[in-house]
């Protein structure tokens, strides 16, 4: 595959990193091919369906993310560039970090919600910029974060229930939520910044097979343990709150596996712990000391030790169980407050990226579950005033081929349809930090359970068709190799860095009862020729462009050429040939009707 990713100034046009590669003729998923892209958060207006995503810089190793991108459909497989109207520079607040943001209508104005690095807190924050158009131009709403409050402040999603109120919800590894005010730039100070709680019913136990790994527990307390990673063979170790069967007693079960969400199998077939347990939440964490000595600890009101062996499934006799004493309590409660391990306590599926849809008067929360690598899971609840979340299932697995080791949903219904929108990473040189925007359609049964969406190739059928008779922004791309996109501040969005062999795909054109002529709004560096080629990048060929020189890359001028044959629907194959180097840019396209 070849690839060509570049990100350059030249004078007043800014040009977009492009990536190309030779992947199946029809491929539709990633819908995006001109940059990498993650983080979809679809919005319908009007007639047609607004695309916003954030944007991966090429060749990262981490989220290097400095702006967010516009799209537009109104068929569901012609995307048009809508550029870049929103970037770090909007807020002067916001340091790095451009992360997942969703934008909404209200009143007429758009209100995005972003999520950036705060430069006064140093923590994530969350803004909202507005504009009167769904396209931008963007600005700062507020000049400072609506809410701010460390690394977990990240991915907001904001929905509008039927009796007028927004709710704005984010958060990782926890999830919060504000009831906006009418201005959707302030929220309920009265309500104020509410903690959802991550319950088992809610939002299922992380460990896989939680409840079966312990034949003499009675009961296991999921939101009461700690998986770690042994420093010594590579194995994770899960410490749970239980209660033995025989017994009655709240003890302390191990258990050993490959994963840090397991599946587990019991270490001992018995307790590790029986002494000290009480009868409360004993919540045993494991924490280690400068020398990396592991210690396992527990309690609540009152804080009990042991020293672990180097098997993490024994102690020493002679240092625990015992009481913390007085003199250790601080150090120890501020390692068990620190303690950070692969799932960072995180007890339940819920990872990140919530997206809420409403339907059939119940509420809908999706989100990327984990661990990592994360699958797409929800829980519904019947209202959202006073949520009571209730664990559904698995709405999209792990992405094994051509995945990221993150996803995540925006779903929306668009004439007729309802559509999940996620990301992976399948374009060359794609990957955990160069993510791809996809969409497949979602379907529900009739108890209102949402059916499992397997990744495909990409829609099969249409909701619309590009008018070819009306101006036709060559950035309007269902699948393209080789171009970029660039924009001018005069001219807005065009195609360029064309070479010989590259080309634009356009589907579903319906020509209808024929056309006899085509024109494009280009200008030339070389020149060269357009090919108007019908169904594949080998087809029959409708009719050659000539794009000849022009006085330089802002002479913009109109050319035209005569077509053949083109009637009914196709896909359309924009194919450019000349020489060596850059040919041309292109702007725009469109055809002449048969009387």
């Amino acid at each position: 595959m070849n690839i060509k990713l570049r990100a350059i100034q030249a004078g007043s046009l800014f040009f977009v990193s492009v990536i190309t590669g030779v992947l199946p003729a029809n491929a539709q998923n990633p819908i995006v091919q001109t940059i990498y892209t993650a983080d979809p958060a679809p919005l319908v207006y009007k007639d047609t369906l607004f695309l916003y995503t954030g944007h991966d810089e090429d060749k990262s190793t981490w989220f290097v993310m400095k702006d967010w991108h516009a799209y537009s459909t109104t068929d569901m497989v012609n995307w048009t560039d809508r550029g870049s109207p929103l970037s770090l520079d909007t807020f002067k607040w916001a340091e790095k970090d451009a992360w997942a943001g969703q934008c909404i209508e209200r009143n007429g104005k758009f209100y995005w919600y972003i999520c950036a690095k705060d430069k006064i807190s140093n923590g994530m924050a969350i803004g909202v910029a507005v504009s009167d158009k769904p396209a931008g131009p963007f600005k700062d709403a507020l000049g400072k974060p609506l809410v701010s409050g460390g690394w977990g402040y990240i991915d907001p999603t904001v929905f509008i229930d039927d009796d007028g109120q927004a709710y704005l919800y984010w958060g990782n590894p926890h999830l919060y939520y504000v009831k906006l005010n009418g201005d959707m730039v302030s929220y309920d100070q009265g309500t104020g910044i509410v903690k959802v709680p991550l319950t088992e019913e809610g939002f299922k136990l992380r460990i896989l097979n939680a409840h079966k790994t312990f034949a003499w527990a009675k009961s296991i307390d999921g939101l009461a343990s700690h998986s770690v990673k042994s420093k010594t063979n590579d194995k994770y170790y899960w410490y749970v709150s239980a209660t033995d069967k025989n017994t009655g007693r709240k003890v302390i079960g191990v258990g050993i596996g490959e994963k840090a969400i397991g599946p587990f199998t019991d270490a001992l077939g018995k307790p590790l712990i029986t002494d000290h347990c009480g009868e409360g939440n004993i919540n045993p964490t494991v924490i280690r000391d400068d020398t990396e000595q592991p210690w396992l600890t527990w309690g609540s009101s009152e804080l009990w030790y042991a020293k672990l062996n180097s098997d993490m499934t024994s102690y020493d006799p002679g240092q625990g169980p015992a009481q913390i004493p007085d003199d250790k309590k601080e150090w120890f409660s501020r390692r068990i407050a620190g303690t950070v391990n692969s799932t960072e306590k995180r007890f339940t599926t819920y990872e990140e990226g919530p997206w809420i849809y409403k339907r059939n008067k119940l509420y809908y929360l999706f989100y990327p579950a984990g661990g990592v690598p994360e699958h797409l899971a929800y829980s519904t609840s019947k209202s959202l005033a006073s949520p009571q979340w209730v664990y559904g299932d698995t709405v999209m697995a792990v992405i094994k081929k051509g995945g990221a080791f993150t996803n995540h949903p925006g779903v929306i219904d668009y004439k007729g349809k309802t559509y999940l929108f996620y990301h992976n990473g399948a374009l060359p040189g794609g990957g955990g930090f160069n993510r791809s925007v996809c969409v497949d359609e979602l379907k529900f049964n009739e108890d209102g359970s949402v059916a499992e969406v397997v990744p495909t190739p990409g829609l099969e059928q249409p909701v619309g068709s590009p008018d070819p008779f009306k101006r036709v922004e060559a950035e309007t791309i269902a699948w393209e190799e080789g171009t970029e996109t660039a924009k001018d501040p005069a001219k807005g969005m065009y195609v360029t860095d064309i070479h010989n062999g590259d080309y634009i795909k356009v589907r579903s054109v319906d020509f209808r009862r024929g056309a006899k002529l085509f024109e494009a709004g280009v200008t030339a560096i070389s020149g060269g020729k357009i090919e108007i080629r019908l169904d594949s990048v080998t087809g029959k060929i409708a009719g050659i462009c000539d794009v000849k020189s022009t006085a330089g890359p802002k002479s913009w001028k109109t050319v035209t050429s005569r077509v053949t044959g083109l009637s009914g629907v196709h896909d359309v194959y924009f194919v450019f040939k000349g020489g060596e180097g850059e040919l041309f840019n292109f702007d725009w396209w469109r055809f002449a009707s048969l009387k």
